[in-house]
């Protein structure tokens, strides 16, 4: 049995597929197997795939459809992986190669813990953006976790590792509910039922943002984030710190998605009325408030408030 099982999603990524196998091979931790699920592809991936399988570099299964944001695929390569920790990748991104290295150290470490989090960094064309800069490192408790989450993004796809039980009794990602952001929502619903989690600050992904297909297509920002949901679930079990952080960090999500639809002249009135008003911060209101301008005057609004 593998000690990690690397699911791969792959729908249309044939330009990138071959560069992002080939690190996933070079890590320097070799004891993992690679689970990849092509989800319908018509432009030669499932044939890239299908010589890696013939070399044994990796298990190819196939999906018929592909699922909106490659929910399903993920689940569908969890419930056929053998290793007892999952971590995702995806077709069109970059792993270092000490990122499982990271996770087996850690995980060696901390042995009651069920999700590992490295740092990632986002790349857009030749430059690398900033990494987040104040998150707290090593063992972070649920509050803890909450509070980095109603400030940043610090957990993505490819920079996280679960524990394969904890996944799959907890359903996994929320296939054909949600076009974006079920991610997210799979993710702050982990932080509601874990009593810690552990972080590291090292960057060992790179997340390519020119080839973010789910973020560019504006259509799935269609209805209110996918975090609402998970208010009248996780509130009751909380307690009252954890609470208000989880609402600032849903907060935080639903105005995030109302900013990019108030860039494109949509209606974001659904939106505010989603905000919870226990879960607001300075800056929040001013995002709030910002999205009550005219759109003439928004775009130079929305400039002094970033």
């Amino acid at each position: 049995m593998a000690f990690f099982s690397v699911i791969i999603p792959v729908y249309n990524k044939v330009k990138t597929l071959n560069d992002s196998l080939k690190c996933l091979y070079r890590q320097t931790f070799k004891n993992f197997e690679v689970i990849a699920v092509d989800d319908g592809s018509t432009d030669g991936s499932l044939d890239v795939l299908r010589e890696h399988q013939k070399a044994g570099l990796l298990k190819l299964f196939q999906r018929s459809s592909p699922g909106p944001g490659g929910y399903a695929a993920r689940n569908f390569g969890a419930e056929k992986s053998t290793g007892q920790w999952l971590v995702f990748f995806d077709a069109d991104d970059i792993m270092l190669f000490d990122h499982l290295s990271y996770f087996a150290n850690a995980i060696s470490h901390h042995s009651d813990i069920e999700l590992f989090v490295n740092a990632y960094q986002k790349i857009e064309g030749q430059r690398r953006l900033p990494c987040i800069k104040g998150m707290p490192i090593d063992r972070l408790s649920r509050l803890e976790a909450l509070r980095s989450f109603a400030r940043f993004d610090f957990i993505h796809m490819n920079g996280a590792c679960i524990s394969r039980e904890r996944f799959l009794s907890m359903g996994g990602f929320p296939a054909g509910l949600y076009r974006r952001g079920g991610d997210v929502y799979f993710w702050l619903k982990v932080l509601c039922e874990l009593k810690a989690i552990h972080y590291n600050a090292s960057v060992t992904s790179l997340w390519l943002l020119e080839n973010s297909d789910i973020t560019r297509d504006k259509r799935n920002l269609i209805g209110l984030h996918p975090g609402v949901d998970l208010l009248k679930e996780y509130e009751p079990i909380l307690t009252h710190s954890e609470r208000r952080q989880l609402r600032l960090a849903i907060n935080r999500k639903v105005l995030s998605w109302a900013v990019e639809k108030k860039q494109l002249g949509q209606s974001v009135r659904l939106d505010l009325e989603a905000l919870k008003l226990g879960g607001m911060n300075m800056r929040l209101w001013l995002h709030a408030i910002s999205l009550l301008v005219p759109q003439p005057y928004y775009d130079q609004l929305r400039s002094r408030i970033k």
